[in-house]
């Protein structure tokens, strides 16, 4: 059984802007509670009050981030926090508060979009030129805002550059690279999705497992080139044939999966007209019709992405076993019986 920080260390892996919010949030600590504790120390409590309040309140925006799941609010929570901190220290402080300003502004782009990171930051600046506590002359205040300007279009340009390539990268991680489809990690994210949506509104699925009939033999007569050219017809077939709200999954080998939104086990039937017809008219290989048998499953309520994989999986075997190029729906309703479709 996993440890419990083997656990947690799987959680930030998994989730980049909780572990983006963790990361800001530690290094904020370290960086401000030495100086807490040296201000208190030398007879400045006032400051010393001001470090400990920012401090207890990124670590309470942390500790909702993890505990609740709701990383947008705790992260504009944490970069109001910043600002406000760096405008009571420099308040307190003087010029030497505006300093904290600088990792403040780069730490509030890798908190929030962009766009939001600009507003929070402006409005920090406006509030700080009014107090007028921060600087001394005009000529110190003209500097620090052409400073903290170029801060900002740097940072602005990095957040840009760094999230367009983890879009790239995630893209990348969730799509099969020979058919383009989407690969069963995606998968198991949706799945768990759909299972969630269902729990919570009543909204119902249906899942649909294919396989390519007698795909060996494809492979071992002409070649895996072949075979890879009829996997990509086949993937192409069947993202025209369904709807855009579907979702099309390369399971592994010559087996995809399709998760239906709005699909119950009586509409589950309409795939053999649909789908497995189409593909047993129109995709072949050298002349050779290609045919695929189908096995498919309505989301049960309170019920597991697995077993419901499962259950599909099973309906797909049958078609398998009662003959190929056939669809069989899973009966688990009465509406579902005659739900098999021969050829």
């Amino acid at each position: 059984m996993a440890t419990w920080h083997a656990l947690l260390w799987n959680r930030l892996r998994s989730d980049y802007q909780l572990g983006i919010i963790t990361s800001f949030g530690a290094c904020a600590v370290l960086g401000i509670l030495p100086f807490g504790v040296y201000r208190f120390v030398t007879g400045n409590p006032v400051a010393g009050l001001v470090d400990v309040l920012i401090v207890v309140s990124i670590c309470a925006a942390v500790a909702h981030a993890w505990h609740s799941g709701d990383r947008v609010r705790a992260s504009l929570f944490l970069a109001m926090v910043n600002m406000a901190g760096c405008l009571a220290s420099a308040a307190v402080l003087g010029p030497p508060g505006l300093f904290w300003m600088y990792p403040a502004v780069l730490g509030n782009f890798l908190l929030l979009k962009r766009r939001s990171a600009l507003i929070v930051t402006a409005l920090a600046m406006a509030l700080m030129i009014i107090q007028g506590k921060a600087y001394e002359t005009t000529a110190q205040l003209s500097v620090f805002l052409v400073s903290i300007a170029t801060s900002c279009l740097i940072a602005f340009v990095f957040a840009s550059r760094t999230e367009s390539q983890r879009k790239a990268l995630e893209d990348l991680s969730q799509l099969d690279a020979l058919t383009g489809v989407l690969n069963r990690r995606a998968m198991e994210q949706e799945l768990q999705i759909a299972v969630e949506a269902n729990r919570r509104d009543n909204h119902a699925f249906g899942l649909a497992m294919l396989d390519l009939d007698h795909f060996k033999r494809i492979n071992d007569e002409h070649g895996h080139e072949a075979g890879d050219e009829v996997l990509i017809e086949f993937a192409d077939l069947v993202r025209r044939s369904t709807r855009q709200v579907d979702r099309c999954f390369r399971f592994g080998g010559e087996e995809f999966v399709l998760l239906l939104p709005a699909t119950t086990s009586a509409s589950l039937g309409s795939l053999d007209v649909i789908l497995r017809k189409r593909i047993a008219d129109e995709l072949k290989y050298r002349g050779v019709p290609v045919t695929a048998s189908i096995g498919a499953a309505a989301l049960r309520p309170g019920e597991d992405w697995q077993t419901w994989l499962a259950r599909a999986d099973a309906a797909l075997y049958q078609a398998k076993n009662d003959g190929r190029n056939r669809t069989v729906v899973d009966a688990d309703h009465p509406e579902a019986e005659g739900g098999v479709a021969e050829n």
